[in-house]
């Protein structure tokens, strides 16, 4: 078993090494055998694709085709709760697979997004577009008629990230995160409302002064869901700020959480230090703001400009402070994309949890109740 380990960090200490050993391993599956033979059979796993032949245009191009919560026809599915960053980081691997490929990538976040608002049908349908400039020359409407399309899956994405389990791992380590950076850089950029609203509000919040960034996730993060870190405490995060901040090594907190009493605890301890978002949408239930319905207009597409906000703010400040989280993930690879360099980065870890709790089997019906899965 030791010799079997050994020679599992040997391989993957080298990038070639390791795709060549991962291929080979697959190769003993079923599926793979027929992939030989000539034969294609539909999978998730990352060496299957498929090129389509949908119309005429771009015929000397290969279309990766980027989708997420976009209906098929005849498919009905409720609206999903996959969080902002969580699909951000799922089309970020897409495209360094897409990348790595030579292919012309398309992204298109569909109608059963979580940040779906169908009072911006009237900019664009492509959720993905309410925030950021599409990836490349090809318009996501083009897919339909273009000559080669190949349709990207999850597999894809995880093909060349060392967690190598499943996407959405919180097996993250740095080399990964410095990987998204440099993909986010290349391809995902704001659009002008999103940049000039964010650039906007970054202004009255780092004036200058040292700041310490502090990202709690709380809300549904609480529920101990299978899969997910075991929670960090307001009670260890509050220690923690404090411990920074002893000698006046930061002189403000720039606080970032989903959850409104996690608020008002840091407000009771840093009255002079924290500094935050007042129009955040937050919760206090374990359902999580991107879950919540309200009646505030725009109320989805806002979802998602706040977080993306928050995700910016965090990543210009000098220090951060996190746990476990897929914003807290986006906040450190676009701080690579941004080439800053934080002075000191302090992640909180409890564990992963290996079952749900009975709290989280709750929370699951609650969402199925909903149809919001």
């Amino acid at each position: 078993m030791k010799i079997k380990l050994k020679i599992h960090e040997i391989l993957k200490d080298s990038n070639k090494f390791y795709v060549i050993a991962r291929c080979l391993n697959n190769m003993r599956m079923k599926e793979y055998i027929y992939l030989i033979k000539g034969y294609y059979e539909e999978t998730y796993d990352y060496t299957s694709m498929l090129a389509v032949h949908n119309g005429e245009m771009y015929p000397d191009r290969l279309v990766y085709y980027i989708p997420s919560d976009v209906l098929k026809e005849n498919q009905s599915i409720g609206k999903s709760t996959v969080g902002f960053c969580a699909k951000l980081r799922r089309t970020l691997e897409a495209l360094n697979f897409s990348d790595l490929c030579k292919f012309t990538p398309v992204v298109e976040w569909g109608k059963n997004t979580a940040y779906y608002d169908p009072g911006m049908n009237r900019i664009t349908q492509n959720v993905f577009e309410y925030y950021f400039e599409p990836v490349s020359d090809i318009d996501y409407r083009e897919i339909i008629k273009c000559k080669n399309v190949i349709e990207s899956h999850s597999g894809n994405g995880t093909f060349l990230m060392r967690h190598a389990t499943f996407s959405g791992s919180y097996e993250v380590n740095q080399s990964e995160i410095d990987k998204l950076g440099v993909i986010f850089k290349k391809y995902i950029h704001l659009n002008k409302t999103t940049r000039e609203y964010i650039e906007g509000n970054m202004r009255n919040v780092l004036t200058g002064e040292s700041i310490l960034a502090v990202h709690v996730r709380g809300t549904d993060f609480n529920c101990e869901i299978k899969y997910h870190p075991h929670a960090i405490t307001t009670e260890q995060y509050l220690s923690k700020t404090k411990e920074l901040c002893a000698g006046g090594r930061y002189k403000k907190v720039f606080l970032a959480t989903d959850d409104a009493s996690v608020l008002e605890m840091f407000k009771q301890e840093f009255p002079d230090k924290l500094v935050y978002y007042e129009d955040v949408f937050r919760t206090e239930n374990h359902i999580g703001p991107h879950g919540t319905p309200s009646e505030r207009p725009l109320h989805y597409y806002k979802l998602g400009l706040e977080v993306l906000r928050d995700v910016y703010t965090l990543a210009n400040c000098d220090s951060l402070l996190c746990g476990l989280s897929q914003v807290a993930f986006a906040v450190r690879y676009v701080n690579v994309a941004l080439e800053r360099k934080f002075g000191e980065i302090v992640i909180l870890n409890n564990g992963m949890n290996d079952k749900d709790s009975a709290e989280a089997k709750k929370y699951r019906r609650k969402r199925n109740n909903h149809k919001l899965i």
